[in-house]
């Protein structure tokens, strides 16, 4: 998906087999209840020579599971990645076709990087909150958390054709931009509608802005990683949190105009894929302050967004005894 909020580490963590589990492509076999056990890693025909101990095993190499497999190498854990296509990153991977139509993998690339080609990619295309060094956006936390990172490109503008313009427009972030394209194309009434909407969100919005993903947690720890660390914040969510978590209702927030509705809709599919009242009312929070304050730029990896897939397969396999592995189905689970 495309969104400033990309990942949650909770969903993150959920991608992984973890310490306890042994991993063969064909099943999954606990070595042993310790706490400290670690996994086993083998083919379905390998002898028990060829067995292979991690600590821990990822299933699936989507921006959730490299980000895991990245975080717990950086933390000194053996980590093996395994992802059934010829290419990672799940949703947000990007590939290549030849000019005879076929698909070229990655991997013949590498070794053929004069072929002509041309580039694809796959899911998410839009992006902010990357490129600041201090950011709310939880994957920004973890490309500082395992030391990559692809480099940046900002912007504050891009194309569109919509059904107001079929003729196409450039459309703008930043709150002097947006108040513009409201008047050139919204009705008389899309800057008050814009206007209220604001101020019903941006309280809401601060509590979301400050806390980092990274100190979420399930249990009353999280009266110490954010309570005692973002009191105020914490305390704003809590107060806030029916509202925070319910799905957005543009027509209780006052929004009429039919321009700025369809705006709305268009913005949350691209963070998401769903319309304005499929999504939380967290995530449009977050789309006000980020897209429409002041000085507000979106963010693009050079290179195209397998980049950020690059820099956290990167974070994993840097470390001794790690891999991210393509063509690697599993085929069983099984928990004894």
């Amino acid at each position: 998906r495309s969104c400033s909020e990309m990942l949650s580490l909770s969903a993150c963590f959920g991608a992984a087999i973890l310490v306890g589990a042994g991993l063969r492509p064909a099943e999954i076999r606990p070595t042993s209840v310790a706490p400290v056990a670690r996994a086993r890693l083998a083919s379905p025909v390998a002898s028990a020579a060829e067995v292979e101990v991690v600590d821990v095993v990822v299933i699936g190499s989507g921006l959730a599971g490299l980000s895991c497999g990245a975080l717990l190498a950086s933390r000194g854990l053996e980590v093996a990645v395994l992802e059934q296509h010829y290419e990672i990153g799940g949703c947000a991977h990007a590939f290549t076709v030849g000019l005879d139509g076929r698909t070229i993998p990655s991997a013949r690339l590498a070794k053929e990087p004069q072929t002509p080609v041309f580039h694809f990619e796959a899911g998410p295309s839009l992006y902010s909150g990357l490129s600041p060094a201090a950011s709310p956006n939880p994957l920004k936390h973890v490309f500082q958390m395992i030391g990559e990172e692809p480099e940046w490109i900002e912007y504050d503008t891009w194309g569109a054709h919509l059904p107001e313009v079929p003729e196409g427009y450039e459309l703008s972030i930043g709150a002097d931009n947006f108040k513009q394209i409201l008047r050139t194309y919204g009705g008389p009434a899309a800057a008050d509608d814009w206007a209220k909407l604001e101020t019903a969100l941006r309280p809401l919005s601060k509590g979301v802005m400050a806390l980092p993903s990274t100190a979420v947690r399930g249990d009353l720890g999280v009266l110490l990683t954010m309570g005692l660390k973002y009191p105020r914040a914490f305390l704003d969510v809590l107060l806030n949190a029916g509202k925070i978590v319910a799905p957005f209702d543009v027509e209780a927030y006052g929004v009429r105009d039919p321009f700025l509705k369809n705006y709305l809709d268009l913005l949350a599919f691209l963070l998401q894929g769903l319309p304005a009242n499929g999504t939380l009312t967290a995530v449009m929070a977050y789309m006000v302050e980020d897209f429409y304050r002041p000085g507000a730029v979106m963010d693009f990896p050079r290179g195209g967004s397998g980049q950020m897939v690059a820099a956290l397969a990167r974070g994993v396999t840097k470390h001794a005894g790690c891999s991210v592995r393509t063509s690697a189905a599993v085929q069983r689970v099984l928990v004894e």
